[in-house]
């Protein structure tokens, strides 16, 4: 019986040293570059859509261009009245940095371009463009459910060009950045912390047609009868995590490619010894 105990009591130690090992918030990512010439990193979303939204995201929708990928609005869903795009990030553990794309907005009212950081319902950092007004940019924090938007005006009519758009994300604040200048700076909302939350990124383009909902900042989106498609484009996001205080558990720097890869090996070493250990006292 007692032999019994330290061998169930090591197996347990085994199983959650392995646990540890493979969470996926155990080690945070510490940057990456996708030109979103292809998805291969990316999900891309079909089938569903916000129960509140006009679309629901289908993969017709979201078009490698050549350079970037644009999102467009259609009519084949057969769920919702059109049909909208979204590319979500594979890697599900990102933290503290800078995120960053470039976007041309759409011009149509009720369409609406998000580039944003999102931790399932807990936790959410939008950058929003809509088409009611292409010379305003929408900053928003979700927490606990509640959202709060900041519009910002744009020198420049975000349709007709691409420009960069950021945001900065630390521990105690968020920045916003348009083209490299700072546009927003916020305190005052919490967000839950990496290590407690499995982030994603997300790039999407989708439409607002209850009026009832949102009608001030997106507008009631009906499909353009000029024969126009209404679309959006994105090119080049990045994600920085290098010197974001707090990055890994309140550590002062971000961990480096080479830190992130020791730390994964010595809890995999150690899932491993204490595996070894269980069966030279079970044989």
């Amino acid at each position: 019986m007692k032999t019994s105990f330290s061998v169930a009591s090591l197996g347990a130690l085994a199983t959650g040293l392995w646990m540890v090992a493979t969470s996926p918030a155990s080690v945070l990512a510490s940057g990456f570059y996708e030109s979103l010439d292809n998805h291969n990193n990316f999900i891309v979303a079909h089938g569903w859509g916000p129960a509140r939204w006009g679309c629901a995201f289908t993969r017709t929708q979201v078009h490698e261009a050549g350079v970037g990928t644009k999102i467009t609005i259609g009519k084949d869903s057969e769920l919702k009245p059109f049909s909208c795009g979204e590319l979500i990030s594979r890697e599900s553990n990102l933290g503290y940095g800078r995120y960053s794309i470039d976007m041309i907005a759409s011009n149509i009212v009720g369409q609406v371009t998000s580039f944003f950081l999102i931790a399932n319902e807990i936790s959410e950092i939008d950058i929003e463009l809509t088409g009611l007004n292409n010379k305003v940019g929408w900053m928003n924090v979700w927490h606990d459910h509640k959202q709060n938007p900041v519009s910002i005006n744009l020198p420049f009519d975000a349709s007709e060009d691409w420009h960069n758009y950021a945001f900065e994300w630390h521990p105690n604040y968020i920045v916003w950045f348009v083209d490299g200048q700072v546009v927003l700076n916020r305190s005052d909302i919490a967000t839950a912390r990496p290590q407690d939350a499995n982030y994603k990124l997300a790039i999407n383009s989708w439409t607002q047609v209850q009026p009832e909902v949102n009608i001030d900042w997106a507008g009631q989106f009906t499909y353009p009868k000029d024969g126009r498609i209404p679309e959006a484009s994105n090119r080049n996001t990045k994600h920085d995590g290098s010197n974001m205080d707090g990055q890994d558990g309140g550590d002062k720097h971000q961990r480096s490619g080479a830190e992130d890869s020791k730390a994964v090996l010595a809890q995999g070493c150690t899932a491993m010894i204490a595996v070894a250990l269980t069966f030279t006292l079970l044989f």
